[in-house]
């Protein structure tokens, strides 16, 4: 029998949408749709097409809301990493410089150092030098720094001795300049670390650096001795002063 053209809205929305269970089979609705008259035929186009674009936007809508759900509660949302609270970085640090100070500290986090916690490597980043602010390193630039870290960090089992503070990490370009720093510092690129050993002199430090650099090809990069603490970066060549 041919189904009375008022039924047809709902049964061919059932049959499209339950396309795993159809109510009317695909050709079951194509042997029928000969019998029907022009009027029921354009009657059941427009259904048709109407549903086409509701499932589409249907799609695309479930589609994005499950990107932006999926983004809100991962670590690899939108800016890279979660804005969760990092234990010991102070909620006055998120108040001067926005929520990618926690992102920026999730970063470090994710780095899984034994030895440096995500407060001494953002601290040098709150710096003044007169009325010039240090920043937050470029989310670009983030990653860079790793590597240094990591050195770092296997430094300190080398040693047997804690990392008392970083003096210095990322510099921005103006805060660079304010301190005096070279116009091609690896602070600027956020590859260096300044860094200062409980109960080590800066010596003992360099030469531990020293040793994982060329004894055991831990790393290639630059290791400064300063009066007081040891520059340390990941260059990717040699350098000594």
């Amino acid at each position: 029998m041919i189904f009375p053209y008022v039924y047809w809205d709902y049964l061919i929305y059932v049959s499209v949408f339950f396309m795993n269970s159809p109510v009317i089979s695909k050709p079951h609705v194509a042997s029928h749709l000969s019998a029907l008259d022009a009027s029921e035929k354009l009657r059941y186009r427009h259904v048709l097409a109407k549903y086409e674009r509701r499932k589409f936007i249907g799609v695309t809508g479930a589609a994005a809301a499950a990107l932006m759900i999926g983004a809100s509660n991962s670590d690899a949302a939108w800016f890279g990493y979660s804005t969760k609270p990092v234990a010991g970085i102070p909620s006055s640090w998120v108040s001067i410089k926005g929520m990618d100070v926690y992102r920026y500290a999730n970063y470090v986090k994710s780095l899984r150092l034994r030895n440096i916690t995500p407060r001494m490597v953002l601290a040098p980043h709150f710096k003044t030098r007169g009325c010039i602010a240090n920043t937050l390193p470029p989310r670009k630039l983030w990653k860079k720094i790793g590597p240094t870290l990591k050195i770092i960090d296997r430094m300190v089992g080398e040693m047997g001795l804690p990392v008392q503070h970083i003096v210095s990490a990322y510099r921005s370009p103006r805060y660079n300049y304010a301190v005096r720093g070279k116009s091609r510092s690896l602070h600027k690129e956020n590859r260096a670390l300044d860094v200062v050993f409980r109960g080590a002199s800066a010596s003992h430090v360099a030469r531990v650096a020293r040793h994982l650099r060329d004894s055991k090809r831990k790393f290639k990069g630059g290791i400064g001795q300063y009066r007081g603490f040891v520059h340390i970066d990941t260059r990717g060549y040699n350098a000594d002063w």
